[in-house]
């Protein structure tokens, strides 16, 4: 019996139910999940699934090298910007168990959305043009891809 457990457009990545994925097929998926990622959000500059122990970047997909540079220069910074937004979390007691999800940042030109993986392992970061971008549509890839991930990255490591 086999299921899929993800397919993004142009893999066809299944696996036995009791085995798990390899790391060149997940590496796969992860390039393919990125470049789907660049062809759906108006006004696209980068994307990016990074480590969450030390901001490394497992995969990435860019529309201009200065946006990728800008990003993977800044990786390091992301991660602490989410360390930190989640010691406000975890220091409320009125917020109850609450878990960090999504951030968004906004300057005058780049808007930057971070998204946390279920269970907190992996993190994304997209960079859009904030003039060309809309934030609605790509807020609900980055939800749609992270009920189809599930905790497969998080699980893998």
């Amino acid at each position: 019996m086999t299921d899929t457990v993800l397919q993004p457009k142009g893999t066809d990545v299944k696996t036995d139910i009791n085995t798990q994925l390899t790391g060149a097929q997940l590496q796969q998926m992860l390039d393919a999940h990125c470049q789907d990622m660049k062809q759906g959000m108006p006004g696209f500059l980068f994307y990016g699934i990074l480590s969450s122990s030390d901001g490394s970047i497992l995969s990435k997909a860019s529309a201009n090298e200065e946006a990728s540079k800008i990003v993977e220069q800044g990786s390091a910074f992301h991660l602490t910007i989410i360390d930190q937004v989640k010691k406000v979390i975890d220091s409320n007691d009125t917020l109850e168990k609450s878990e960090l999800d999504y951030i968004l940042i906004e300057t005058d030109k780049i808007t930057f959305m971070l998204m946390i993986s279920a269970l907190g392992k992996f993190f994304s970061i997209t960079a859009l043009d904030r003039a060309k971008s809309n934030v609605g549509i790509s807020r609900a890839l980055l939800y749609k891809c992270k009920r189809e991930f599930g905790t497969l990255l998080d699980d893998f490591f």
